[in-house]
């Protein structure tokens, strides 16, 4: 859960029942005192206290401007942006006092993706671990994919502090993982169109493209091997669209060539736009 922070004081959020917050560490005010009375935690957290006493009590935390006063079964937090010792106390009710211990936020988290570089419609995993390596953290997958608005997922850590999601990036998009305050280091996965080649007939031939938009009116290079060259373009062929499918583009091309000769179609970084790689198909042998 993302805090708001402010510069030099600390505040109060009141609320009903012993909710606890993202990054806080939890207090429970009892007949006999606060219990534990002494928590650590890193700047940027919470301290949520819980009444879980008869009676009503207050908590204030010396230096800073937070000041609870909670009824029976209420809970109320107050956050921490800088490291130091606060003591804290209810004013009402003498010997009832602790003390908060707040250590510089050093608080990380990890991303890797399993390929940087995908074709249209297959998935990726992105994977990490988080610094207190501890499961059940929560962490947030940032994904802002080119030309789209930015997206947010949610995953829960596992032994070890692990956590991973897969995903199926539609056009190139950067990834980070965020923990509490922490930011990984940002990861492009770049997409390249998906694009297959068929022979559908005597000489006749069907291209198809999968990618997030339509490519028709995109040229198609039409490829053939030659020995001690590679692929080389001999006719182009232009992408037309299908009704009702903006994601599939398709040409269909007539062409003779010898017998045995390996054919492939490739487009260019000019022709699939900034969302994508340039990419090629697979290669048949007429």
């Amino acid at each position: 859960m993302r805090k708001t922070l402010f510069a030099a004081v600390a505040f109060a959020v009141l609320s009903v029942g012993p909710t606890a917050l993202a990054g806080s560490s939890a207090v429970q005010i009892t007949s006999t005192g606060f219990n534990p009375a002494t928590r650590s935690v890193q700047s940027g957290d919470s301290v949520n206290w819980t009444n879980s006493d008869t009676v009503r009590h207050e908590v204030a935390v010396t230096g800073t401007s937070c000041k609870l006063s909670l009824d029976p079964a209420q809970s109320g937090s107050c956050a921490f942006p800088s490291a130091g010792t606060f003591a804290y106390s209810d004013p009402t009710t003498p010997g009832f006092d602790g003390t908060v211990t707040v250590a510089a936020n050093s608080r990380s988290v990890s991303l890797a993706v399993s390929r940087a570089l995908n074709i249209f419609g297959d998935a990726v995993t992105l994977s990490g671990t988080v610094s207190s390596k501890a499961a059940g953290e929560q962490v947030t997958v940032i994904s802002r994919p080119s030309g789209l608005p930015e997206g947010h997922t949610t995953v829960t850590t596992t032994t070890g502090g692990n956590w991973s999601l897969v995903v199926q990036p539609r056009v190139k998009t950067a990834y980070q993982a965020q923990y509490d305050t922490a930011l990984s280091q940002s990861t492009t996965v770049s997409i390249r169109p998906r694009i297959t080649l068929q022979k559908v007939g005597r000489h006749q031939y069907l291209i198809v493209v999968l990618s997030a938009r339509s490519m028709a009116g995109k040229l198609a290079n039409v490829t053939r091997w030659v020995p001690g060259r590679g692929y080389v373009t001999f006719r182009t062929a232009t992408l037309q669209s299908i009704v009702r499918t903006p994601t599939t583009s398709v040409a269909y091309f007539t062409t003779l060539v010898k017998l045995g000769t390996k054919l492939r179609i490739f487009m260019a970084a000019n022709q699939v736009g900034a969302d994508y790689l340039e990419g090629h198909s697979n290669f048949i042998v007429n």
